[in-house]
């Protein structure tokens, strides 16, 4: 049997879901089809994805590519991964071999193919809040022994997340939260490049002289070989990755040019010396020259449990929103689904393993794995690759590492920042301040809602400030409300007679914001004997819509009246028969004296003959209103006599 080609019209549309559920849509009808597929251990779960156990295109041309592409991506994962551990205020091996570790753990145990991964911005933009610059250059920041719980910790949320579908969440991260999340973190990594060029033994605090000038000079260089050499038009400059070029460049600068004139900068070597101990990775526990962790710190306070779980939650949250965003980059390259929850679930073992090992932890890093798939990365291969550059490097050729310029790394820093920060945004906040005229005359046609303009400001100022995940939080939050509130705007009513009868009609999502308002609207003082509520294709949406239903019914039965609802969808009487025990609690009080009534049913004796009810919903709930109130006056029964639509949702389960 072969597949139908894509041209081909189907009946039949078939999505996967990391829940492990296929939702199939057949000519108007609706049936979730739970599979039962590998699990978490199996062929095709989060564990053992199936596509490591497949062959399928794997050819000499695929391998090329992929081994060419990863040991590339290596060598320019080596010297953002040392900017990243003097970021942190950790020592760079720290870094370096968290990078391995989630490289390998990402590429090889579900993470998204084509997406490289290892120690990140992000991570190392949380990690700095917590530790102090280092009383010695190069060296770790005072209570690091408090960073490695952190990230295990991170790496159980980051399994928990996964276990429980969160990823999908992602879809609540609006575009202009996005954008101040880059221009922020650019921003916090650009500061950080300004500590190299720091001296506490001079009275400015500054780095002076012929030693100051080389610096700039290395770090001027190592930007312009990073940024333009990429566009000379030669083949072999297309394949050696421009931050190896600029690396190699400043060395050559820095011991054929600068010591030779009888002045040197620092270089790694000078700030951090790799050596034989910190070759490889020990457990932050056991007593080693490359650890000498003061472990007491973890436990002799309450503080320091506290530092440990806000950390641990902050990178779990920052981790996975970046991690997820380049999941959505990379599948906007490849055309190909992304699998968050396995993502996560793969992310969470690297962290804490990474963790275990006394490495920084980390998520995928976005620029590098823009980088793969432009070039052509799709698969596996490549990042594991890239991972096994990394673990090389900090493991047989750490000596090499030590004569990389400090100032080099700076510069290479700072055109990832020019690349990160969102450029275009400014140009957004230029114009949503400006009036229309003014708009016009520079031809600045780039506006976008004030609020949304506003949102990016805030995030990217917050997250120089405070954190961060704190940054991202208030501007969805920010985004939440302004949404409430233009949705709330959304609705209407209007209003006729039918005979004697007055008729509302409701027009848009009934849920907190508007539901206060539906009910300052309906006035029973002005209205005649009986009323008629209609919504149409309104929705009950919360709480708040089923509890001012019931205002409106008592407030129309206080004055002696009544008031009946009709056509609820089925979604709105789902949420009445919930709330049905939780309302009851509620205390009214009257003009004349103080009853307690149970909310749900009260408004339901207005509910007549419905054509979209199910037989028996509201029935239900008025028979169970007289088993409470005995001696109130028996609601009136409420029957609709309705055959379930052919295409209502069903809900089957098959083993696959």
């Amino acid at each position: 049997m072969t597949d139908a080609p894509l041209s081909q019209p189907s009946s039949k549309t078939v999505g996967t879901e990391t829940s492990r559920k296929v939702r199939i849509f057949e000519k108007g009808s609706a049936r979730n089809v739970t599979a039962a597929t590998g699990g978490w251990f199996g062929l095709g779960g989060r564990f053992l994805p199936k596509d490591l156990t497949t062959l399928e295109g794997l050819n000499a041309s695929y391998v090329t590519k992929e081994v060419l592409l990863g040991i590339t991506i290596g060598f320019a994962q080596v010297p953002e991964s040392v900017a990243f551990a003097f970021l942190a205020h950790v020592r760079p091996h720290v870094a370096l071999h968290a990078a391995w570790v989630m490289g390998l753990f990402c590429s090889l145990l579900g993470g998204r193919p084509g997406m490289v991964n290892g120690a990140t911005g992000a991570f190392a933009a949380i990690i700095a809040t917590f530790l102090p610059v280092p009383e010695k250059a190069g060296g770790n920041g005072e209570h690091v022994e408090l960073l490695f719980p952190s990230v295990m910790l991170a790496g159980v949320l980051m399994l928990a997340a996964s276990a429980a579908n969160l990823s999908r969440f992602i879809l609540l991260l609006p575009t202009p939260v996005m954008v101040g999340f880059c221009n922020g973190l650019a921003i916090v990594i650009g500061l950080a490049q300004l500590h190299p060029f720091h001296d506490e033994a001079r009275s400015s605090g500054w780095k002076e002289g012929y030693e100051l000038m080389w610096m700039l000079v290395i770090t001027a260089v190592s930007m312009l070989t990073m940024e333009f050499l990429p566009k000379v038009p030669l083949q072999i400059f297309k394949v050696i990755p421009s931050s190896l070029m600029a690396i190699l460049v400043a060395i050559l600068l820095e011991f054929a040019v600068v010591r030779n004139c009888g002045s040197r900068t620092d270089t790694i070597g000078d700030v951090s010396e790799f050596t034989a101990e910190t070759a490889f990775p020990i457990p932050f526990f056991v007593e080693h020259p490359s650890t000498g962790y003061d472990l007491d710190k973890i436990v002799n306070s309450w503080t320091s449990i506290q530092n440990i779980i806000v950390q641990g939650i902050l990178l779990c949250v920052v981790g996975s929103i970046e991690s997820l965003m380049t999941s959505e980059v990379v599948e906007s390259f490849t055309k190909t689904p992304s699998e968050g929850d396995r993502s996560l679930f793969a992310m969470g073992l690297g962290n804490i393993v990474s963790g275990f090992l006394g490495g920084m932890g980390g998520n995928a890093m976005i620029g590098l794995s823009t980088i793969n798939v432009l070039n052509g990365g799709r698969g596996r291969m490549a990042p594991t690759c890239t991972a096994l550059v990394v673990m090389a490097s900090v493991m047989g050729a750490y000596s090499l590492l030590n004569f990389i310029p400090v100032a080099a790394l700076a510069g290479i820093m700072i055109v990832v920042v020019l690349h990160t920060f969102k450029w275009f945004s400014l140009g957004m906040i230029f114009a949503a301040i400006l009036p229309k005229c003014l708009r016009d005359y520079l031809n600045l046609h780039r506006k976008v809602p004030r609020i949304e303009a506003l949102v990016v400001l805030v995030v990217t100022i917050l997250s120089k400030q405070t954190n961060i995940a704190v940054a991202v939080l208030v501007g969805v939050s920010i985004c939440a409300i302004s949404f409430a509130w233009d949705a709330g705007n959304d609705f209407k009513l209007s209003e006729s007679m039918a005979g004697a009868i007055k008729v509302y009609d409701v027009d848009g999502p009934l849920f907190f914001t508007s539901a206060n308002r539906l009910v300052k609207l309906l006035d029973p003082s002005r209205d005649p004997e009986e009323v008629e509520l209609r919504f149409g294709e309104a929705t009950l949406m919360d709480f708040t819509s089923v509890e001012t239903l019931h205002k409106i019914a008592l407030n129309y039965k206080n004055e002696g009246k009544t008031i009946t609802f009709h056509t609820l969808n089925l979604s709105s009487q789902k949420i009445i028969e919930k709330a049905n025990h939780l309302v009851r609690a509620i205390e009214y009080t009257s003009s004349d004296d103080a009853v307690r009534l149970p909310s749900v049913p009260s408004f339901t004796e207005g509910f007549r003959r419905d054509p979209m009810a199910h037989e028996g919903v509201f029935e239900r709930i008025a028979s169970f209103d007289r088993v409470l109130s005995p001696g109130r006056k028996a609601a009136k029964e409420t029957k609709a006599k309705v055959e379930t639509p052919k295409d209502s949702p069903k809900d089957v389960e098959v083993d696959v």
